[in-house]
């Protein structure tokens, strides 16, 4: 395989030396194999660091590229020294834990004995008081302050501990409490920097540590991927190695995870350092211009609403061998069946798996979701029953009562449905549990149901978005007024992209993109990218898989209104007149889809 003509151009300005590149990869780019291409072409044989986002995707790099040095931001900080001297590694040996509760259970500082008094003054007992010490280290672990505070304990477990202290009648004293925690956090990271503590450390609490010191990285290129992904600590460590090339490649689009710290590496790359060259990879192979063009509407969304910069505007370029179509959801045609369907949240995931199971079919949820399902389920059913249940979520609640006014709050809405099916069960859930266990197995599955955030990184044949992401488009008033697009939140609009950009050969869109059109307030340029997707209805005229390389009506990366129409690939690539499907009559299953 070569390169094409993009990859061609990211290649020749990191062997030209740009000493800082930021790649956009669009959803099924080739970023895998753009980063391959640059390791065993332009940087074969020199001093390379190749940095991951987890132990997976390190361990699969590493057979992929044999001797290029493979890591995590984290194995690099443990590796790494710290800010008073010593290896990072040798100092926490004995005190690194995945989890603070546990070690803080038998901790015996006298300050933190002392902090577990005043909360309980305040009546808030011990497992309380060592969650929130764990919640706001958390945080602050993610951030790139250098002082606790407030902000760093996450909103869902205040709104807990609000709930909790209006039913103990002490609301006056929530600030006070705050303030308690917020100090015991400050004397807590102090203790963990400390060489000479027994304080436990977690893995993001000694990347933190390294972060702040002067790590060094001793090598003359970084290559550093899935930057849309990165936590304040990691880049700052990375951006400290001013002797080394930086190249970030990421899906600024696809940054998803922003309630857990996560940042866009690209974006703070060029703001760091003027001289940075943006790069797109825009020619996408897992689909044809059809899935590429639904992409685009929330790509131009994005864009406006954001005001996001032109030299950062990519759009999608379908060039995958299929024959890819829109649909609205109200029929599904023989041989576009479904293969997948993506929801909002778990609520509506889990009302149409058992629905799917009751009916006999055989139902897969990705990844390891139905399990995650059980055990919330199997937690809920323990606390109304009032016994004790160590799931993460459900930790804050003494009782039932708290859980359920929680789920009235913005922060627990999601979980309302659940908890209202635990009500009229009467807490006994054995039978949604078992059914759960049995949508799990991903053998012979007829179709895969997953969360749009749990659908990022895979794929599928024909996907059907579900009437519940039309909630991020519409009032939450119900009151007839209709909502601004100056008012849809950023995140879900990455949301619905990651989601639109799953499907190889159909996208059933189920009137999101009329809930689009139904926004007050919407920019010329989305109604234009919309246009474009009656090219490429099911009842449209039928479209060869080469049509799509030959003549995509594609936007060029200067796009802010109308689509150019003109675009032409100046490369072709080696390929079959037909899709597979066109050939055989045979579409792949959710399994052969799924990209596990």
């Amino acid at each position: 395989m070569q390169p094409n003509a993009e990859q061609r151009d990211i290649l020749d300005a990191i062997a030209e030396g740009h000493q800082h590149v930021a790649i956009r990869a669009l959803a099924g780019t080739g970023k895998s194999t753009t980063v391959a291409f640059a390791a065993q072409q332009v940087l074969a044989g020199k001093s390379t660091q190749y940095l991951v986002f987890n132990k997976k995707n390190a361990d699969e790099a590493k057979v992929k590229l044999p001797g290029m040095k493979v890591n995590t931001a984290h194995s690099l900080a443990w590796n790494g020294a710290h800010p008073d001297g010593g290896k990072i590694s040798a100092i926490y040996e004995t005190r690194r834990v995945d989890k603070l509760y546990g070690s803080l259970k038998n901790w015996r500082d006298p300050r933190f004995l002392q902090y577990l008094q005043n909360l309980k003054d305040l009546r808030l007992n011990r497992t309380t008081g060592i969650f929130l010490l764990q919640d706001i280290i958390n945080g602050f672990c993610q951030s790139a302050d250098t002082q606790v505070s407030g902000i760093h304990i996450s909103d869902s477990v205040l709104q807990k501990i609000q709930i909790k202290m209006a039913r103990l009648g002490n609301e006056d004293s929530m600030k006070e409490a705050m303030m308690e925690v917020v100090g015991m956090g400050d004397h807590l990271f102090s203790m963990m920097l400390d060489k000479r503590s027994d304080a436990p450390v977690t893995h993001d609490g000694y990347l933190k540590i390294w972060s702040v010191g002067n790590p060094r990285i001793p090598v003359d290129h970084i290559l550093f991927d899935e930057a849309q992904d990165a936590s304040m600590p990691m880049l700052q460590g990375i951006l400290k190695q001013n002797d080394a090339q930086l190249v970030f490649i990421g899906d600024t689009n696809q940054s998803i995870y922003g309630w857990r710290g996560a940042v866009d590496a690209m974006l703070e790359l060029k703001n760091r350092f003027s001289d940075t060259k943006i790069m797109p990879l825009q020619s996408s192979y897992r689909f044809g211009q059809g899935v590429a063009d639904a992409g685009n509407v929330f790509l131009t969304m994005l864009y406006e609403l954001e005001n996001i910069p032109t030299e950062f505007r990519a759009f999608l370029r379908g060039v995958g061998n299929y024959d890819s179509r829109i649909g609205d959801g109200s029929r599904y045609p023989d041989g576009r069946r479904p293969t997948a369907v993506l929801f909002r949240g778990n609520a509506a995931l889990l009302q149409a798996a058992i629905e799917g199971i009751d009916r006999g079919d055989k139902v897969f949820m990705a990844g390891d979701q139905a399990q995650e399902i059980a055990q919330f389920l199997d937690g809920c059913g323990k606390l109304f029953h009032n016994q004790f249940t160590p799931h993460p979520e459900l930790r804050y609640f003494d009782d039932f009562s708290e859980l359920k006014a929680f789920t009235e709050t913005r922060e627990g809405q999601g979980l309302k449905f659940l908890v209202n099916m635990v009500i009229q069960r009467r807490g006994c859930m054995d039978r949604e549990i078992a059914l759960l266990r049995n949508a799990s197995n991903q053998h012979n599955a007829d179709y895969v149901l997953s969360t749009m955030h749990r659908s990022k990184g895979l794929e599928f044949a024909h996907v059907v978005i579900h009437p519940s992401a039309l909630k991020a488009l519409e009032n939450a008033k119900d009151d007839g007024e209709k909502i601004r697009f100056s008012d849809v939140a950023p995140e879900d609009l990455r949301l619905l992209y990651v989601a639109a950009t799953r499907a190889h050969e159909t996208l059933y869109e189920n009137g999101l993109i009329r809930a689009v059109q139904n926004l007050d307030g919407l920019p010329s340029s989305v109604h234009a990218a919309i246009n474009r997707l009656r090219d490429y209805s099911l009842g449209a005229t039928p479209r060869a898989a080469w049509e799509n390389l030959q003549w995509p009506a594609v936007p060029d990366v200067q796009f802010t209104g109308s689509p150019a129409l003109d675009w032409v690939p100046d490369w072709q690539r080696a390929r079959s007149p037909e899709s597979p499907r066109m050939a055989t009559g045979h579409y792949p299953s959710p399994t052969e889809k799924i990209g596990l």
